[in-house]
């Protein structure tokens, strides 16, 4: 099935000319066929949604093969697999997507794919986006860590299944009433339900804070000074004692503050940013690192209670994380 039918951007069967005009547009290092059958079939399709792009790609019957350059934006591409399948080298992240798996692109690293009978509809944000959504959905500013998807879009969970299907939804929506009425109200609560969905049902770093903080309220300077020590002192070594000083309050009303706010005691609150740091540095880590390392790095001396703590925040051990990192 084909999305966004009114919004091509650019169609052609001419292999040269596919690749020129996408290379110009920085999409693609490279373009080729692959096999006896030398044509290929490209088509574009992009519909801007109240400052977000949806984009609908297909390369048509064949094999082709495609490299993407690194973009220096901090923008994702949600990708979902319309047809075929595609063999994925992204940065370090290798795998094969279809109809059953999905990617999120980090654009700041390098992509290149053997794509067979190919096309997949996807869209782009800026992680600023995100981020500023997020603090939206939470009420104030409660996330201060950097925001980090699992690059795997997998489509046996029933919530990716919801977001793949909300995406779909505002493609055909933007192809059929929105093609004549052009209100920028209901595009904006298009975009963001879409936002929403994505925050809160792919799993991301900010996914417990998403799902389980408790209603929002005013936030005490104290606590916000206390806070902001955590996320810049992280790596070292943090004690009650420290934040209580630095703080400016007493012991008793900052372990009452903290809970009142993020639901959880100050201490509680320091392991999972650490745990967070810790995540972020599996998903990115260098030929050579480990979860050793990575864990002793944020102050986890005990490996398997690192483990153990790391499963019960974000579903995987820590060695699955560092081999699925990007």
């Amino acid at each position: 099935m084909s999305y966004l039918l009114n919004h091509q951007v650019f169609a052609s069967q001419d292999l040269h000319l596919a690749r020129d005009v996408l290379s110009d547009l920085n999409s693609i290092d490279a373009l080729d066929a692959i096999g006896t059958n030398r044509n290929v079939d490209v088509a574009i399709h992009f519909a801007e949604l109240a400052g977000i792009g949806l984009i609908y790609a297909s390369f048509g019957g064949g094999r082709v093969y495609i490299e993407t350059p690194a973009i220096d934006e901090e923008n994702l591409f949600f990708m979902f697999v319309t047809s075929g399948s595609a063999q994925v080298q992204h940065g370090k992240y290798e795998c094969n997507i279809s109809s059953d798996l999905g990617l999120v692109r980090n654009m700041r690293l390098p992509l290149s794919a053997t794509e067979d009978n190919f096309s997949t509809l996807g869209t782009q944000l800026s992680l600023s986006l995100l981020r500023a959504h997020a603090q939206s959905l939470t009420g104030h500013d409660v996330i201060r860590s950097d925001l980090v998807f699992d690059p795997a879009l997998d489509l046996t969970r029933p919530e990716t299944r919801h977001v793949r299907d909300t995406l779909q939804y505002v493609a055909t929506a933007l192809d059929g009433p929105l093609t004549q009425f052009d209100g920028p109200h209901i595009r904006t609560e298009l975009r963001d339900m879409l936002l929403t969905n994505i925050l809160m049902l792919l799993p991301n770093s900010y996914s417990d804070v998403l799902n389980g903080r408790p209603a929002p309220m005013a936030m005490p300077h104290y606590v916000k000074r206390a806070r902001d020590y955590i996320h810049a002192h992280a790596a070292q070594p943090i004690g009650l004692q420290e934040l209580v000083e630095y703080s400016g309050c007493s012991y008793r009303t900052l372990q009452s503050a903290f809970g009142e706010t993020f639901g959880m005691s100050p201490m509680v609150y320091v392991r999972m940013v650490r745990l967070n740091g810790a995540h972020n540095d599996l998903l990115v880590a260098e030929d050579g690192d480990t979860v050793a390392t990575i864990a002793r790095k944020w102050g986890f001396a005990h490996i398997g209670r690192f483990a153990a703590m790391y499963a019960r925040q974000f579903g995987v051990i820590p060695s699955e994380t560092l081999r699925r990192r990007f």
